[in-house]
């Protein structure tokens, strides 16, 4: 365990955004525990590279929820692995030393939550571990969309979630899943998680190629994963009478969205949904999919490591934001490395 005491307390190294296009680390001091709190080192954090960016631009229509909760100085992140030091009072099945995943932010020390811990299991890596929360947003995705033995699909949008959408589909029996997105290195990815076919090409020019590949039949479900507004018309287009485009992807500037030309003469379904969802939709728990997602990890049912472009020290974390805001399609996972410092 190591020695995080200083004559003020406890200090931390915290990424933050400051304000649109600025971040900043910045050393702050941490709390001692409270009843049902745990005090934790950071070991590994994913960047969310859809959410934090979008966060970091700070461009969004008032009335939506990132207009509500994005509020500057913003702490970004949610997917961190940590080990325990301390816990307060009244924290059960939690001891000093254990792993575990939580949705904190990039951040060197936190108290967190006790309830929204997860140990980690000894058969997952801290790397793999933080890929949970971002696996249960695509397992939702999935469930939503009650998808049925031998469907056809699209995944538009291959960051991260859209490749564990299709790794879900793959293990669900669908009999064709067709990636789509105009960049090889994510489409040479879907193909190693079980994407049957690829179209490299924006959804905007899919349709013929869909039509193509599917026979005239089209897709029984679409997932949209790009949160970005110019997409929902095109997906809405690719789906056979009453299909369902399933919107992963909540965009920032919804007044510019449309759902497409068809949308009601072919009787399509549009779900959303999000990851406020996880407790008690379809009878799940968050704590049957922690369980779900870390037993697909262990058998080799889903592949996140594979998903990891870099790690790297948070110490760069500047620099590697401005990387990724300008190339985001450059990079897939990348890993804070807390253990660095």
């Amino acid at each position: 365990m190591p020695d995080v005491a200083t004559s003020e307390g406890i200090i931390s190294l915290n990424c933050v955004f400051q304000e649109p296009d600025r971040i900043e680390l910045l050393e702050e001091k941490v709390p001692e525990p409270g009843p049902g709190q745990i005090l934790c080192a950071a070991r590994k954090s994913l960047i969310s590279t859809g959410t934090e960016l979008a966060c970091l631009r700070g461009r969004f229509d008032e009335g939506t929820v990132w207009s509500s909760w994005v509020r500057y100085p913003f702490y970004p992140g949610y997917s961190m692995a940590a080990e325990v030091l301390r816990i307060g009072s009244g924290v059960e099945g939690i001891r000093a030393g254990d792993r575990i995943i939580c949705p904190a932010g990039h951040r060197q020390y936190f108290v967190a939550d006790s309830r929204e811990a997860a140990l980690i299991p000894d058969t997952v890596s801290d790397e793999e571990a933080v890929f949970t929360q971002i696996a249960k947003v695509a397992l939702l995705g999935v469930l939503r969309a009650e998808p049925a033995f031998g469907e056809r699909v699209g995944v538009v949008g291959l960051g991260l979630i859209g490749q564990l959408v299709v790794q879900y589909l793959n293990s669900s029996g669908a009999r064709q899943i067709i990636a789509i997105a105009p960049e090889n290195s994510r489409l040479d990815q879907a193909r190693r998680n079980g994407a049957t076919d690829l179209l490299n090409l924006p959804v905007a020019e899919a349709f013929g190629s869909v039509e193509e590949l599917t026979g005239g039949r089209m897709l029984d479900t679409v997932y949209d994963v790009t949160g970005s507004y110019a997409v929902l018309p095109h997906c809405t287009q690719l789906t056979r009478d009453l299909g369902k485009v399933i919107l992963l992807g909540d965009s920032t500037e919804p007044s510019k969205q449309t759902i497409g030309p068809k949308v009601v003469f072919n009787s399509v379904s549009i779900l959303g949904i999000h990851g406020r969802m996880m407790e008690g939709f379809k009878g799940w728990t968050e704590a049957d999919m922690n369980e779900f997602i870390f037993e697909y990890i262990r058998c080799g049912k889903l592949d996140v490591a594979s998903l990891i472009s870099e790690k790297v020290s948070p110490l760069e974390a500047v620099s590697v934001y401005t990387r990724l805001a300008g190339r985001k399609s450059d990079a897939m996972g990348v890993v804070f490395d807390w253990t660095q410092m």
